[in-house]
């Protein structure tokens, strides 16, 4: 059985909506525009470089298994996201990976919980790279035989996911924090799922999600932004019928699940995270911006690598270098963790809480404040200074509906209480989960 994809023929329009957005201190202007066919599309020029950058994406991941098309129940196999990412990554005459390498091109891929993107750097053949994206993300050709010859393949990736002890101990929290949200699931599904996965699910997929008013494409290089609009508006498919797709959302306990998780495996040393969940989600754009700034700084201060705090800890031998922090959130989730390996999980625990407890308790000084906005904001700026990074910069804040750049004016409107009130709201023992990878008993 072959599934063709639902797409009208190629047809020549203006491109809609042209606006500038000027980020003065990053000295960069960003182009954007709404093609006739839906996607919205954004161009950042950057004079002088040899190197250009192409980023497509789409707000669709592994998250997305439930859902509602015209009013009919979709359910499809964990993992069918990741699925379909591999599918269009073999092309329809020509695996892509192939394609881009004649040119000398980068190429990749990956699917997240709620998006899938797909980029390519350059440093020429520019439109033709940027026809090879546009073609095999909009023309896939997925056929019964193609899945099935697939499954083997992508099998072997989820298993060896599954044997790294970093992915096994995050999924292991995840599961630990939530009951039922399926973030809880690997993006790559279980090898029952892929087994069970048929190329109509597949189509059912591109079909509901890879939808022009669904796509993204975020363009960054030595380039003409007008002369870039007109090029992608032929080359763009619009669709051939208006449907309406929506998300099945879980209600998820505003608890976690478990307040404390193990699991054996072949690691020398216990591995810990401690997370804490926000009891619910605060939706896209600004406002889960400014709970993901918030949050990052509140750890910096409480227990980045230049605080008291840490420092303590790193004495009593409680944390050393693999010591991490991080903060990840969607629409309708969000949490922190703390990790690090350790002999010790229980004082590991107990120190970083101790440690957390006398932040809520003292709050952030004004000189730390001001060191850690300064690193954040060094940090960002340069981490934008290839076509590759910006790019990825801009479509990653496409996918979450905030305006690019728009974390640098937040880093600035932060103050030392809205810090200390987002503190106390989030690092509550009753809000925390304890995830640990122990070794395997003798």
């Amino acid at each position: 059985m072959e599934c063709q994809p639902c797409v009208s023929p190629r047809r020549r329009a203006r491109v809609m909506n042209i606006q500038q957005l000027k980020a003065k201190r990053l000295g960069e202007t960003l182009w954007t525009a709404q093609s006739s066919s839906g996607v919205q599309i954004a161009v950042t020029p950057k004079k002088g470089f040899s190197s250009a950058a192409g980023h497509f994406g789409l707000r669709y991941g592994s998250t997305d298994t439930d859902f509602h098309v015209d009013g009919k129940t979709i359910r499809v196999p964990d993992g069918s996201a990741h699925f379909l990412e591999h599918k269009l990554f073999e092309g329809r005459e020509e695996k892509v990976f192939d394609r881009f390498g004649k040119l000398g091109a980068d190429f990749n891929g990956g699917t997240g919980f709620r998006s899938t993107t797909y980029w390519f750097v350059s440093a020429g053949h520019f439109e033709e790279c940027l026809d090879i994206l546009l073609d095999f993300v909009q023309r896939p050709l997925i056929t019964e035989e193609r899945v099935e010859k697939e499954k083997g393949i992508i099998e072997q990736e989820v298993r060896m996911y599954e044997d790294n002890p970093h992915f096994r101990g995050l999924f292991l929290l995840h599961r630990a924090l939530f009951q039922q949200h399926p973030i809880r699931i690997p993006p790559g599904g279980s090898v029952e799922a892929v087994q069970a996965t048929t190329a109509a699910q597949l189509q059912t997929c591109w079909d509901a999600f890879y939808r022009p008013e669904n796509l993204r494409l975020s363009l960054a290089g030595d380039l003409d932004p007008e002369k870039i609009f007109a090029y992608v508006e032929d080359r763009l498919i619009s669709s051939q019928n208006q449907i309406e797709v929506v998300r099945e959302l879980v209600q998820e306990p505003s608890t976690p699940h478990q307040a404390w998780a193990e699991e054996e495996f072949p690691v020398m040393r216990p591995q810990v995270r401690i997370g804490w969940r926000d009891k619910a989600g605060c939706g896209l754009g600004r406002p889960l911006l400014e709970r993901q700034v918030l949050t990052s700084l509140a750890l910096d201060l409480a227990l980045g690598d230049a605080a008291p705090l840490h420092q303590e800890l790193y004495e009593k031998e409680v944390v050393d270098e693999t010591f991490h922090t991080g903060f990840s959130g969607d629409s309708d989730y969000s949490y922190a963790l703390i990790g690090g390996q350790t002999d010790h999980p229980e004082s590991f625990v107990e120190g970083v809480r101790s440690a957390l407890a006398r932040f809520l308790e003292e709050g952030p000084r004004a000189q730390d404040l001001e060191r850690v906005r300064r690193s954040a904001w060094g940090n960002l700026v340069s981490g934008l200074q290839t076509p590759q990074a910006l790019a990825s910069s801009v479509l990653s804040a496409q996918l979450m509906e905030q305006r690019p750049f728009e974390v640098l004016d937040i880093l600035d409107s932060v103050t030392a209480g809205t810090i200390h009130s987002r503190a106390h709201e989030l690092f509550q023992d009753e809000h925390s989960s304890v995830a640990v990878l122990k070794p395997q008993s003798a």
